[in-house]
């Protein structure tokens, strides 16, 4: 995997079997167990070796507690915050230029984009023993619903109660202003630790925060070029075309609290993007889910390295968003 990452040329049998002292025909019939269990791939009957999708896949889950980053990748997206003053976007803006730099892919940052519709009325509907209804009215009329299985029966839950607790609480609030806080404030008085309503709630809000218009910052297009993979424009013009868009999924994760996540080649729901990988994951304001960083580049990329340094930006921006109001 690191040879092909480094070289971009297939790998033979012989260059490992010299590096691991055993023969040639081990190593080829090895080879060839792996690119029928579809772990590798052969260009042409001649060539070496490459990593297929589920290669990459192993290997990145493989090394998941291994990323690691320089300090001093830490201290630079320390001083362009410091040096620009708090100014959210071009506090964004920056640190996307330093990770294209770093990467030599293309790099994103995203927020949501304000949403000043107000929270109108909530109400808790039983729909069977376990499922329960939530559903949120919105001022600008917007009706956003979710059914959530409760790992206990219904009738353990005092509905009406929680419910005029969250409209007395939330109403007139803005979607993006139902922070943890605000809800723990609503949960602490109930007898019963209800983790589970309380999560699927946060959960609820923060899928709401995120299918808000979003602002984008991306940089380092015209780096893919650099990749031998993206030297045919074919192949470019559709991913860039992708990265222009600003209303691409590829700038959000789907689960708010799924932590990081890559995303390896024919994983990307879109066909552009099959010969691509993205790494991106969630930075966050205080205790709420702001928005997403990442990286987008040839399936040929350093996962550890670029994972690492990815995770590393997140923590700062998030340190840097809980101390300090952005103008």
């Amino acid at each position: 995997m690191t040879d092909y990452v480094a070289t971009c040329a297939p790998v033979g049998s012989k260059r490992i079997a010299e590096r691991l002292g055993v023969s040639a025909a081990t190593v080829r019939n090895d080879m060839h167990e792996l690119i029928e269990a579809g772990f590798l791939e052969q260009p042409h009957t001649s060539a070496g070796r490459i990593p297929a999708d589920p290669g990459y896949r192993f290997f990145v889950d493989a090394l998941r507690e291994e990323y690691q980053t320089a300090e001093e990748q830490s201290d630079a997206v320390r001083r362009a915050i410091d040096n620009i003053h708090f100014k959210l976007d071009q506090l964004l803006r920056q640190v996307s230029s330093l990770l294209a730099s770093w990467s030599d892919c293309v790099s994103f940052v995203s927020v949501p984009e304000e949403d000043k519709s107000e929270i109108r009325r909530i109400e808790l509907t039983a729909v069977s023993a376990r499922g329960m209804l939530i559903i949120i009215v919105l001022s600008n009329g917007q009706v956003e619903n979710k059914l959530v299985e409760l790992p206990m029966t219904i009738d353990r839950f005092p509905v009406e109660w929680i419910t005029k607790q969250l409209n007395n609480r939330l109403s007139g609030l803005r979607v993006g202003e139902v922070t943890p806080a605000a809800l723990n404030e609503v949960f602490k008085t109930i007898e019963m630790q209800h983790d589970f309503l309380y999560h699927c709630l946060m959960g609820f809000f923060e899928e709401m925060i995120l299918t808000v218009g979003q602002r984008v910052f991306v940089e380092g297009a015209s780096r893919l070029i650099r990749h031998p993979e993206f030297q045919d424009s074919g192949r470019l013009r559709p991913v860039l075309e992708i990265v222009e868009s600003s209303e691409s999924e590829l700038f959000t994760l789907p689960d708010p609290m799924g932590g990081w996540k890559a995303v390896i080649g024919r994983e990307n729901p879109s066909v552009s993007l099959r010969e691509c990988s993205v790494i991106k994951t969630h930075f966050r304001f205080g205790d709420r889910t702001l928005g997403t960083v990442g990286l987008l580049g040839p399936r040929r990329m350093d996962y550890a390295r670029l994972i690492g340094i990815v995770r590393n930006v997140s923590g700062v921006l998030s340190e840097a968003l809980e101390r300090y109001s952005y103008v």
